[in-house]
């Protein structure tokens, strides 16, 4: 998977990194980072969404949590670790978690991942602050001409694999 970072001006800067993680200020953690290739053949590429950090002697000690899903459209979701956060949320921190297995901060906290099979997901900071919005393809403009709009999006599918893990992968309905 590559990482890409979303500049306000809609460019996309291309960052080296094994997985992004969101630290939310309650203390809750996210991360995303590749779907292993032992799935049913059947289920198309995409990423996992860890309640707390993906196993490893690094993230031995980070607290899992199970994943809760919203949705918001066929191609959006809100994923946020354990119970539903409250519109008053203080926010998150984003960062990606580079081969040396060093934290690097984002300042944009909004972020385009090119799968292996060159399909996106966009995930960003939720507008209300309930979690983290991930969206199949990239976000939805409004005003977008209609073609475009079919173009940039693409459906969301998710694929459960416990409670505190889900693959999430875009796809599109031919």
């Amino acid at each position: 998977m590559k990482i890409f970072i979303a500049q306000k001006s809609g460019d996309l800067t291309l960052h080296k990194g094994k997985s992004i993680v969101i630290e939310f200020d309650d203390g809750e953690t996210l991360e995303l980072a590749e779907s292993p290739e032992h799935l049913p053949p059947s289920i198309p590429d995409g990423v996992y969404v860890w309640g707390g950090r993906e196993p490893s002697e690094e993230t031995a000690r980070v607290k899992e949590s199970q994943v809760n899903i919203t949705p918001v459209a066929a191609n959006g979701i809100i994923v946020a670790p354990g119970c539903e956060k409250p519109a008053s949320s203080t926010g998150m921190a984003m960062f990606i978690f580079d081969e040396n297995g060093h934290l690097l901060p984002l300042k944009d906290k909004n972020v385009v991942i090119e799968l292996n099979n060159g399909k996106t997901l966009e995930v960003r900071e939720d507008y209300a602050r309930k979690g983290l919005l991930v969206w199949g393809g990239r976000e939805p403009i409004p005003g977008l001409p209609r073609e475009k709009a079919k173009e940039r999006t693409e459906c969301l599918g998710i694929y459960p694999v416990g409670a505190n893990v889900v693959h999430v992968f875009p796809f599109k309905l031919e």
